[in-house]
């Protein structure tokens, strides 16, 4: 039987949420019946070997279509060349349709667009102002016969790709599923990486996300620097890199925090540090649906976020959201350092779709052109958890 291929536009090096989702999927997928390919505009892939040695073809691109559109064009002909059955989208935010035009102008049968935010992740004020007027521009223009299929991870991801264009029940919720018994609570694994990192008898604050704008490690900061004058066995764990990483790592030191501040970088064992940790902490200006928040929730963690986050993310009672005061963090946080009964709690994860290995037959269906209405909810309907 001829094998569906379907090309994932774009994954970055970063590792981060859209690439994360699209190599879940790989790892969980029928690969009797499908076949990923994968496009990036990254140099290097550190996980090539891993994808390649898996059947897996990579496409580099040179160039962004801001910077050569010419090129781009050819470059995304070449690649559309291979004859894929779905080109999968993986969008943040409109700076143009091209890719999505090119591939219903070769007769691609499924182009899905796929919305993963709620913003644009850019540090410098005005050019964030720019690049958002550029993205209601293309928003509210979108032509409805540039793709098959409109997809996103959350209502507000929904709102803030497609508005008012794109019919609300014609936009699929696809959830951000993860591998729920490879983050479930661990207690024995709680204790070998807390004695590994030296951290029994600490209270330990965990965060994982790049080091860009969006997941506001300032606040994060202010917020530990107060909880440690209160909690001095206080620690934070930072797991992730990224462009403003060094300037985090000024202010820990300017507030001599850097024997209590753990940076941990990029790491292939998050699902056993989160383990270790007592607190997830993600105070983030925005989100479409966090993935971390969902393996937190499933490791037991009790977790605080940002009240910018979509609700559609507290899937436990684990979950609080929190004010934007810096205040509030910290009386939260202090007062779960008194104790909390950490449990497993996979059914509840399980219940509301959110295990990958029973979502993915639904993103299987959507690769066969089946219609998903029936086994995935629109944005027009009342998400129930």
């Amino acid at each position: 039987m001829k094998k569906i291929k379907i090309l994932q536009f774009p994954i970055a090096n970063a590792r981060g949420g859209i690439t994360q989702y699209a190599l879940q999927n790989w790892r969980f997928i029928d690969k009797s019946r499908f076949q990923f390919d994968f496009a990036t505009r990254s140099k290097t892939l550190d996980f090539a070997d891993e994808l390649t040695d898996q059947g897996c073809k990579i496409h580099y691109l040179t160039c962004s279509s801001e910077e050569n559109e010419s090129q781009f064009i050819k470059e995304v002909n070449e690649i559309l060349d291979e004859g894929y059955d779905a080109v999968h989208l993986h969008t943040s935010f409109w700076k143009g349709y091209l890719v999505e035009k090119l591939a219903m102008e070769r007769k691609c049968p499924l182009v899905i667009v796929h919305s993963h935010s709620t913003m644009i992740d850019v540090l410098d004020e005005q050019q964030r102002k720019e690049y958002i007027k550029k993205h209601n521009f293309y928003k509210n223009r979108l032509p409805l016969e540039y793709a098959t299929d409109f997809c996103a991870c959350s209502k507000l991801a929904a709102e803030w790709l497609y508005g008012e264009q794109i019919p609300k029940n014609s936009i699929h919720i696809l959830k951000n599923a993860i591998d729920v018994p490879t983050y479930s609570f661990c207690p024995e694994s709680r204790k070998d990486y807390r004695e590994k990192l030296g951290l029994n008898g600490c209270f330990v604050l965990g965060h994982i996300g790049r080091f860009v704008y969006q997941k506001n490690h300032d606040m994060l900061i202010e917020i530990f620097r107060k909880v440690y004058e209160k909690m001095p066995n206080a620690r934070l764990m930072f797991i992730g890199g990224g462009k403003l990483e060094k300037q985090i790592q000024q202010k820990v030191k300017e507030y001599g925090l850097e024997n209590v501040v753990m940076f941990m970088g990029k790491r292939t064992d998050v699902s056993q540090l989160l383990q270790a940790m007592d607190v997830f902490l993600l105070p983030s200006r925005f989100e479409g649906l966090p993935i971390v928040l969902i393996e937190a929730q499933v490791a037991g963690l009790k977790c605080f976020a940002s009240e910018s986050i979509s609700t559609e993310a507290k899937i436990t009672p684990n979950l609080e959201y929190i004010s934007d005061s810096t205040s509030d963090w910290v009386e939260w946080i202090v007062k779960t350092g008194r104790g909390y009964e950490r449990i497993k709690n996979d059914h509840l994860i399980t219940q509301v779709g959110y295990d990958l290995r029973e979502h993915i037959k639904v993103i299987e269906k959507l690769y066969a052109g089946e219609d998903i209405s029936k086994y995935c909810p629109s944005a027009e309907d009342e998400i129930s958890l």
